[in-house]
């Protein structure tokens, strides 16, 4: 039976909401940078151009896009160099020491990193709303979306700092993985348009879906089912935190 110690539990979200809280101009408003550059840079360069395939204005189009991928990368970020500083400051094995159960790790550190990019993520769509007007089709899917994708790469954060045995380990999961797929996951294009093969592959991204459930939430139209890319993104949640809450039962790379 799950079971989950409130004050143990509370403690170790509490430090990672601190942990980043500490450093906000590091973590919370420097991301804003680059997204708002995305933003000023298409909304006046494509100001008249429209997506096709959804007959809407571009800077509509992309703006989910955008939002989505800071909100990827804050949560990816948040959990990874948790971990990472905690292993650089030989810390690490206090966290099995101490009286958390493995669940509450896995739980403790996703949600932390959940906070982290639900907030860069909301801030980044408030300044979205000076370039776009800020509709949403259905705001209560783009939550729930954004939560799901949030709780996927705070996971997979947990996973990359568990594995990292420095600070450049981190920045391969990211380089490599997080940012190609991201780029190529229909943010700043349609994989409708795509010719032949290539819509195809995109269908073995899993980022695509994550974009592509965000979108319909944003514009209420997208490329496959949202019912679907839901399933997708909750498999990938639920696959990940068993796996991650494994990975704290044997002390992967903790004990050793």
């Amino acid at each position: 039976m799950l079971t989950i110690n409130k004050i143990t539990f509370s403690s170790l979200v509490k430090r990672e909401i601190f942990r980043f809280s500490k450093v906000a101009i590091q973590t919370i408003f420097a991301p804003l940078i680059s997204t708002g550059l995305y933003l000023i840079i298409f909304s006046y360069s494509f100001q008249n151009r429209e997506v096709t395939e959804y007959g809407i204005p571009y800077i509509n189009f992309i703006v989910p896009g955008l939002i989505l991928m800071s909100l990827i990368q804050n949560s990816f970020a948040n959990t990874s160099s948790s971990l990472i500083g905690a292993k650089y400051n030989g810390i690490i094995i206090d966290f099995l020491l101490a009286p958390f159960s493995y669940i509450e790790l896995s739980l403790g550190f996703m949600i932390g990193g959940i906070i982290r990019g639900m907030l860069v993520g909301s801030v980044t769509y408030l300044i979205s709303i000076f370039f776009y007007g800020g509709s949403i089709a259905h705001p209560f899917l783009a939550v729930v979306f954004a939560l799901l994708v949030s709780a996927v790469f705070s996971l997979f954060g947990i996973i990359a700092g568990l594995w990292s045995e420095k600070f450049d380990h981190v920045s391969i999961f990211s380089n490599f993985f997080i940012t190609p797929l991201t780029f190529l996951s229909g943010v700043f294009y349609s994989v409708k348009g795509l010719p032949g093969i290539w819509g195809k592959l995109s269908l073995f991204n899993p980022v695509f879906y994550m974009v592509d459930a965000v979108r319909y939430a944003f514009v209420g139209q997208s490329d496959i089912s949202p019912t679907f890319s839901a399933l997708i993104i909750s498999a990938f949640a639920v696959a990940l935190l068993f796996l991650v809450t494994y990975l704290f039962k044997i002390g992967y790379k903790i004990k050793s």
